[in-house]
């Protein structure tokens, strides 16, 4: 499966595919108790461009970490990445869809998903991608989520959109019922969205000429608006539960 050439210069040379940061995702890694010497085996669902999958790698010098996303596209990206830092021996993608996941039950140590959950739903997929996990394994997951009483333009916007935009609360509940122990979670600050969202932009400038991207381009934009003008409302969170 390809993507559209106008989704492609959107995200083109974007270090990820959502608000985030190496210091982020560093945090989140450092909130689970693995040590990084550990032999592990650890799944990146929904990878993009790899840069979280590298950062598991670093984290974990002896983890081999298997990393899958829809669009090869993307995987190539990565692959460049991986024959660079040289870890091709324990570094390894695969074109897959998440919700058809090719993999034995109980295979995983670790499995992490940044930002990409929405696309299967958050309670389906805590349920589905629980048969991957080893006993005691960690699940690492992030999703919008709502930090205070959102406005009025915030619950419109995310309606239309991910109708699973809950509160952290709600969404820690619904953890604890899919039989995971809760351990953390982590809010992505608002800095890391304002980095990617500017970053967008200026590959959205590039594309202001292309009618065939002009739908696409104007709802990237209003996204960005409506985070701007309520950027206490919600963010992504960091989710970190472990299977019991």
């Amino acid at each position: 499966m390809d993507i559209p050439l106008y989704f492609r210069m959107a995200y083109e040379n974007l270090d990820r595919l959502s608000p985030g940061s190496v210091e982020t995702t560093l945090k989140v890694i450092d909130r689970i108790g693995l040590r990084g010497s550990d032999d592990l085996n650890i799944l990146d669902i929904g990878c993009g461009v790899g840069q979280s999958t590298l950062l598991l790698a670093g984290c974990f010098e002896n983890a081999e970490v298997e990393a899958v996303d829809l669009f090869r596209h993307y995987l190539a990206v990565l692959d460049e990445k991986i024959a660079e830092n040289n870890l091709e021996d324990r570094v390894f993608t695969y074109q897959m869809d998440m919700r058809d996941l090719d993999f034995a039950n109980g295979e995983f140590d670790i499995v992490y998903a940044e930002a990409s959950i929405e696309i299967i739903g958050f309670k389906k997929g805590l349920k589905e991608w629980k048969r991957l996990l080893k006993p005691n394994g960690y699940l690492i997951v992030s999703d919008v989520s709502w930090i205070c009483e959102p406005s009025k333009e915030s619950k419109r916007f995310w309606k239309d959109i991910y109708a699973e935009v809950d509160t952290i609360e709600n969404k820690i509940s619904q953890i604890k019922d899919q039989g995971y122990e809760f351990i953390d979670h982590v809010i992505v600050p608002k800095e890391d969205w304002e980095s990617f969202h500017t970053q967008l932009e200026d590959n959205l400038n590039k594309l202001s000429s292309d009618k065939s991207a002009k739908d696409f381009v104007g709802q990237l934009r209003k996204e960005i608006n409506v985070y701007r003008q309520n950027s206490d409302d919600y963010s992504y969170v960091f989710y970190i539960a472990k299977l019991i």
